[in-house]
């Protein structure tokens, strides 16, 4: 039992960085195609189908992929401020500053 003659997890992680992509992928398309079809938590299971603890950790997995888009802007609007020279962050004298 604790010593099986082959490995015993052999294959069931990715081991280089193009295969656990391409399995992150996967997951990612498979959750968006649970967001398209009519299975979506957001209106499936309001008739007592889904308790709200369910449909809570079930949100959390479909709108997993979607999360990339801030992740993205996250990472890039520094690097183009710094390239292009402009702040985005508004100076004191302007008006918008007064609402941040």
């Amino acid at each position: 039992y604790c010593c099986p003659e082959r490995a015993a997890f052999r294959g069931s992680a990715p081991i280089n960085l193009s295969d656990r992509l391409h399995q992150v992928l996967r997951w990612a398309l498979g959750s968006i195609e649970i967001f398209m079809s009519h299975h979506c938590p957001l209106w499936y299971g309001w008739g007592g189908k889904l308790k709200f603890l369910q449909r809570l950790a079930y949100i959390n997995t479909v709108v997993y992929p979607f999360t990339s888009i801030p992740l993205l802007a996250y990472c890039t609007i520094p690097a183009v401020c710094l390239l292009t020279g402009k702040f985005i962050i508004p100076t004191i004298s302007n008006l918008a500053s007064i609402w941040f």
